[in-house]
């Protein structure tokens, strides 16, 4: 039932933090994994260990800049024709970078630019709605398929100030605004894409990126973390791994009465 074989997945922002998770366990469900990403090396890198674990016909690469829309038009057709049949396609890329205000003073809704909302619309909503213009219509053209968008908990709720008193940290409102964009869509596209099509979403908790990939991994200098890690139920940070069982339920004929849904994965913080 969880079978992914004889699946050809597409998955954006391949060699980003949750990226490299869900390649690893899409593959070892037995599925071909379709890389994008714009770094050539880690992509290069990706491939290569998922086709020594799993086999030469596991991943194929596509270097990509999906702020380039052409391009990523191009390409998505390119992948289309050569693979013919796509059964899941994962939206997981989001810029997290200077450009959508993470970790500048830009970011912040006092100082928020158009450019820098534009850009979190961009990443956080358009990338996906390319994707599944072109890979959601040929599932449905063909009778069948499954859509994943990563989401996050603040498309349902908003960060708490309070985390972030007496640190230069943040969350640009950017982020909220288009994953909460993104999680409309989510439902929309069930709509129009159904009943053919499944479309559905993920939303992680906290999430922090550490040295060792450790799931509970608090940097003591990081008082966000600390704040956030007691709002827990779980009373622990997520791991990518915490993730990747619900990826594999939703791609897989184990979800297949289930669409336009929302599976939040966040220890228990949105409850309370």
């Amino acid at each position: 039932m969880f079978s992914l074989r004889g699946k050809t997945v597409v998955l954006t922002g391949a060699t980003g933090f949750f990226g490299r998770y869900f390649a690893e366990v899409l593959a070892e469900y037995g599925a071909r994994v379709v890389l994008v990403d714009k770094s050539i090396g880690n992509l290069s890198v990706l491939e290569k260990e998922l086709k020594k674990k799993y086999g030469k016909n596991s991943a194929v690469s596509y270097v990509l800049d999906l702020y380039d829309k052409d391009q990523s038009e191009k390409v998505y057709l390119e992948i289309l024709d050569k693979e013919k049949e796509i059964s899941v396609l994962m939206n997981n890329a989001f810029d997290f970078g200077l450009k959508t205000g993470f970790n500048d003073e830009v970011g912040k809704l006092e100082n928020s630019t158009f450019n820098q909302l534009q850009s979190s619309f961009e990443s956080g909503i358009y990338w996906a709605v390319l994707a599944t213009k072109i890979f959601g219509f040929d599932m449905k053209n063909r009778g069948v398929g499954s859509i994943i968008n990563t989401c996050s908990m603040y498309a349902t709720i908003v960060p708490s100030p309070d985390l972030y008193e007496g640190t230069d940290r943040f969350n640009p409102p950017g982020y909220s605004m288009a994953k909460a964009g993104l999680l409309q869509f989510t439902k929309y596209s069930a709509a129009f894409l159904g009943p053919e099509v499944r479309v559905n979403a993920v939303s992680p908790g906290a999430f922090p990126i550490s040295d060792d990939n450790s799931p509970n991994a608090i940097d003591e200098n990081n008082p966000v973390l600390s704040r956030l890690n007691k709002k827990t139920l779980l009373k622990r940070m997520g791991h990518p791994k915490d993730l990747i069982g619900a990826v594999v339920y939703l791609a897989s004929d184990a979800s297949s009465y289930v669409t336009g849904q929302n599976i939040i994965i966040d220890g228990g913080i949105t409850v309370t």
